[in-house]
């Protein structure tokens, strides 16, 4: 059925992380933007909810930081990696005078990043569905709008889809996944108030997975678990038994008794395997872009999801406000960014083995620049291959022969 058409500047498909600036800047250029997203906020999601000091930075930029601490206290935290007993922990090399990261629950950072854009100038509409597009996206028929459930028509020069991993635009445009990778761990994660205080955020590899514990925001804390896919099956009381179970792999650092004393929030959720599997997409065409996890999708244990759709946000809106209004380069900036960072990811999302990782990671403790090296590529100043896990620093970790004592 049809309806009454409203005709924008730009139309963004989500309203988190990898909508919200691109609607700030554009409505900061006098577009007239309208953000949809089909939940209001505050809206939770699966994330590692990990922001870096590059992340912190531009979340100032956004004035989206200054609305989250009015009304929270952002606890900022050193990064410590400990791998078969061979622990790093240290700050970053300043970015926006952060020196330090902070983890922050979706709930609390999008609708900061939100309020930024509608203070900007862009309308919203939640609690409705996209449906289908107005144009094909193709060269002899480009984007030029959105049709809601209702049968309403929304016209728009520019349609930006950052609707997620499952992105509803990019399905719209018969968009297929490319350069696919799949790791071996899935996640499990729970929220904690209560733990005892920390001021880092602490990851523990061992043969069985990984541990992560952090403080979030006010007193909440996040325990997240890289585990065997098939641990993370059964009902939601067979997955809390499994994650106390399996923290007392952790225990020489995690005593579980804590929990004891502190409230969970929530149960214990999931990130099972299959979610996790990264992919490309397309980046843009005739009237339209993928931003986020919508055009491309790490996997999550090197907590990159967040800063990548902010930059390509922010990327995306420089691009079209400019003297051409045209994203000829996006693809390729996006793709450059990724590069070395997506293969990563997935490494990292493997069960580590102590013939490799063991030397790597002694290697890397007793070389406090190399240390530093890997802090900065997780901020994205260096890439991992090229800067931090060189062949001349493997080839030196590799030969190096530990005491038979």
């Amino acid at each position: 059925m049809g309806g009454r058409r409203e005709s924008y500047d730009a139309v963004v498909v989500g309203a988190r992380v990898a909508g919200t600036p691109a609607a700030t800047r554009l409505a900061e250029h006098g577009w007239k933007v309208l953000l949809l997203d089909r939940e209001p906020p505050p809206a939770d999601t699966l994330s590692t909810h990990a922001l870096f000091p590059n992340t912190l930075a531009r979340l100032a930029e956004l004035g989206a930081l200054e609305r989250i601490e009015r009304e929270h206290r952002v606890n900022l935290v050193e990064y410590a990696i400990r791998t078969f007993g061979h622990e790093s922990v240290g700050r970053f090399s300043p970015i926006g005078g952060f020196d330090r990261m902070a983890v922050i629950t979706r709930p609390v950072l999008d609708p900061a990043l939100l309020a930024a854009a509608v203070d900007s100038g862009a309308e919203t509409r939640f609690g409705e569905k996209v449906t289908g597009l107005l144009g094909s996206g193709s060269e002899e028929d480009p984007a030029r709008g959105v049709v809601l459930e209702s049968g309403e028509e929304i016209e728009a020069r520019w349609v930006l889809g950052a609707d997620g991993r499952v992105s509803t635009v990019a399905r719209l445009l018969g968009l297929e996944k490319e350069r696919q990778m799949r790791a071996e761990l899935a996640f499990m994660f729970t929220y904690w108030r209560g733990l005892p205080p920390s001021d880092r955020f602490k990851i523990d590899v061992i043969e069985e997975g990984s541990l992560v514990w952090s403080p979030m925001e006010d007193d909440l804390s996040i325990l997240i678990l890289g585990l065997d896919p098939e641990l993370t099956r059964g009902d939601q009381a067979q997955r809390q038994r499994t994650f106390v179970a399996m923290l007392e792999h952790y225990r020489d650092w995690f005593d579980p008794a804590w929990l004891q004393r502190a409230e969970q929030v929530g149960g214990v959720r999931v990130a099972p395997e299959p979610m996790l599997r990264g992919f490309f997409r397309q980046a843009t065409g005739p009237g339209w872009a993928l931003i986020g996890d919508a055009g491309h999708f790490k996997n999550p244990s090197t907590a990159q999801g967040i800063s990548d759709a902010i930059e390509q946000s922010l990327h995306v809106a420089a691009e079209l406000t400019g003297p051409e209004e045209t994203l000829a380069g996006y693809e390729a900036y996006r793709d450059e960014r990724a590069r070395e960072h997506y293969e990563w990811s997935f490494d990292f999302a493997r069960f580590a083995k102590p013939e490799t990782a063991e030397p790597i990671f002694r290697g890397l403790t007793a070389d406090p620049e190399a240390a530093q090296n890997l802090r900065d590529a997780l901020s994205r100043q260096l890439r991992p291959k090229e800067d931090v896990f060189t062949k001349e620093r493997l080839g030196r970790w590799f030969s190096a022969v530990p005491s038979a004592s």
